[in-house]
């Protein structure tokens, strides 16, 4: 028994010997590997690109929560019961859900026949601001003449003129100039007057992008259509314009999205009484919201009171819902040509924006 004991116990002196031996061979392996030069460097590179990956992520998710916090407030308002607004514990979730806002603003708005309007001014402006953009563009891209630089640069100066300098006598002009019999003041049609002429919504950035993009598309191209025989406007129309797919997806889109929001021109030259269009409607009835939700709702007011009528928090719930309702076409749009935006975006990016 003796002799089992003790060679027992050489076993078991043997083992841990062998387990610290091998924990001392790991400790001046792990040493050597710390201390290599070239290991070094490469460790270095992989924290620092770990912590560049984490404060981009850390920034990237601070600006989606920033850009996307007013959206999933609108839909919060729009999903809340009027009678929350005096409720201290609603603050995301509403505490009665109630589509009662979005029927009022529906009505409000008269979101059909506005929604078509809009829809209509925007699509009209977009194709003639392409094409009349496009023309300036390859113009002062291609075509040298006296003064080119100039009158580009006075384009360009345009961007920083305020409108508010020139609203009188732009008003000044088109209502007492009509363009072959037909009046510009109180209709549409002065916007795609201004449009067709390279003055319309921001024209002057849609210019500089159309310059910029034909500028960098190869001369031999053009130079080749010279040779079959092919003039400036047949050069331009067959040649150049099918390649600045990039910029008319650009700046066709930008156009779109900026008239449908647009109240400075409906303002100018009053269309909004023929052609009502969601932003004027919403912006001309922020003052009189209580005279027109109570003629359109007047069972609402018989539950709830009269005093919600005063109520400005239940008039910036009407008027965040309005405002959502607005934003969803363009919105759900997004949606079907965000792919093709930033495709267009890189494109235009690359040939030297």
């Amino acid at each position: 028994m003796m002799n089992k004991d003790n060679t027992t116990k050489k076993i078991n002196v043997e083992n841990g010997r062998g387990f610290f031996t091998n924990l001392k061979a790991k400790w001046n392996d792990f040493r050597e590997d710390w201390n290599d030069p070239t290991k070094k460097q490469v460790r270095r590179r992989k924290i620092g690109k770990g912590l560049a990956i984490f404060f981009r992520t850390f920034i990237l998710i601070g600006l989606s929560f920033l850009i996307l916090l007013p959206l999933f407030q609108k839909f919060s308002y729009a999903l809340r019961h009027p009678t929350d607004i005096t409720n201290s514990q609603v603050v995301w979730i509403p505490g009665i859900f109630s589509l009662d806002n979005v029927s009022m603003s529906l009505q409000y708005l008269s979101y059909e026949t506005t929604l078509v309007n809009s829809l209509i001014l925007s699509t009209i402006t977009m194709v003639v601001q392409v094409l009349a953009t496009a023309v300036a563009g390859y113009s002062f891209a291609r075509l040298k003449f006296k003064g080119n630089n100039i009158i580009f640069y006075l384009v360009v100066i345009t961007l920083v003129v305020p409108n508010e300098t020139l609203n009188l006598s732009r008003y000044l002009f088109f209502n007492y100039t009509s363009f072959f019999g037909v009046e510009l003041i109180y209709n549409t049609f002065a916007i795609y007057i201004m449009s067709a002429f390279g003055m319309g919504l921001r024209s002057a950035i849609f210019i500089f992008l159309f310059r910029q993009f034909f500028r960098n598309i190869p001369i031999e191209l053009e130079e080749s259509a010279e040779i079959d025989g092919a003039g400036v406007i047949r050069t331009f129309w067959s040649v150049m314009l099918p390649n600045a797919r990039g910029a008319i997806v650009t700046v066709a889109l930008f156009s779109f999205v900026w008239q449908y929001n647009d109240y400075y021109w409906a303002n100018l030259f009053r269309y909004q009484r023929d052609m009502p269009t969601l932003a004027t409607r919403l912006a001309a009835g922020t003052g009189n919201f209580s005279a027109i939700l109570r003629t359109s709702f007047p069972e609402f007011f018989a539950i709830y009171g009269d005093e919600i009528a005063e109520d400005p928090q239940f008039f910036g719930l009407i008027a965040n819902t309005s405002a959502l309702l607005m934003m969803l076409p363009l919105l759900i749009g997004y949606f079907f040509v965000q792919k093709l935006f930033v495709e267009s975006i890189e494109r235009t990016g690359l040939t030297g924006m």
